[in-house]
């Protein structure tokens, strides 16, 4: 890990392997949306439905990557955040949960009623998910989006993740890094049962 006791990455690698999925569940699905012949509709939503699912497990991981690397840094208290790009904008709460919300009204509400419409059969997300993105949510909130964090001092948790271990937070780094190495973020959901 390259950090040291004085500072801490703020994001510790995630970004190069997720940066091509951001976006693209809203984008497919437009995609989709644009299909005005219902027969064709039809015939494409099973595809649309794989590419939808693999862009959302991409994403979600990625969250849920997040909630476990503020678990893991929050022991170095002191440290100052290095390369946290949202440090001093200046946005509403409804800017940076715009995404969270489409996600998680997309999973429980838009991609049922389709798959049901579709294809008729019952959609049903993994049952991580949605929690997974709720308690982004909230993490966003406690924090403001990042705005004004600096410190990892300032990182508020979600009161409804696990208080951790020294073992479970070394565990929790080595899978980072693991996940970070092989460039497969979707190995973090093996980490989900230690901090729900």
């Amino acid at each position: 890990m390259e950090n040291n006791k004085n500072t801490i990455k703020f994001d510790p690698g995630y970004a190069p392997i997720v940066i091509d999925s951001f976006g693209q569940v809203g984008y497919t699905y437009y995609t989709f949306s644009a299909i005005s012949d219902l027969k064709l509709k039809r015939l494409n939503f099973p595809n649309t439905l794989r590419k939808l699912e693999k862009f959302l497990k991409t994403n979600i991981a990625f969250y849920l990557g997040c909630l476990l690397w503020a678990s893991y840094i929050k022991q170095f208290n002191e440290a100052e955040l290095e390369g946290n790009q949202l440090l001093g904008e200046i946005c509403e709460e409804n800017e940076y949960t715009s995404e969270i919300n489409f996600l998680i009204d997309f999973i429980s509400i838009q991609l049922p009623k389709d798959s049901k419409y579709y294809s008729n059969k019952n959609y049903i997300a993994n049952e991580k998910y949605l929690p997974i993105l709720e308690t982004y949510k909230e993490f966003l909130i406690l924090n403001k989006g990042f705005c004004n964090v600096s410190k990892v001092s300032q990182i508020e948790l979600p009161k409804n993740l696990k208080k951790l271990n020294n073992e479970e937070l070394n565990l929790i780094n080595e899978k980072i890094q693991q996940a970070i190495q092989d460039k497969e973020i979707e190995q973090l959901f093996n980490c989900y049962d230690l901090i729900f």
